[in-house]
């Protein structure tokens, strides 16, 4: 899995969601990919992106690769499967060096 962030506008996160949607259908990989969010400055939000192939970051225009250690401690769901949210946020550890591709 690769994961990429972003800061947007509250207005912004519907039309991402609906793309992940999208892409997590066609792709029929709603069980690993992972859309997470947290509140920033009003109106301000941060979304990360958990993708399971580079070619697909494209999509989600400016987004930015991101290391595991710079993923949120306690984001919320956006969309995505809840049990691998819960694997990968409630039973990870945050790995000095780990690289933006992962298995988490």
């Amino acid at each position: 899995m690769i994961w990429a962030t972003r800061a947007l506008r509250r207005e912004g996160v519907l039309s991402i969601e609906a793309l992940f949607r999208d892409q997590a259908a066609s792709l029929r990989d709603t069980g690993r990919m992972l859309l997470v969010s947290v509140d920033e400055e009003w109106p301000a939000i941060r979304l990360w992106v958990a993708l399971p192939e580079f070619d697909l970051l494209g999509a989600y225009h400016g987004f930015a690769l991101c290391l595991r250690p710079d993923l949120p401690v306690a984001p919320t769901l956006v969309a995505g499967s809840s049990a691998e949210f819960a694997r990968v946020f409630h039973g990870r550890h945050h790995e000095a060096g780990s690289a933006w591709y992962s298995d988490v």
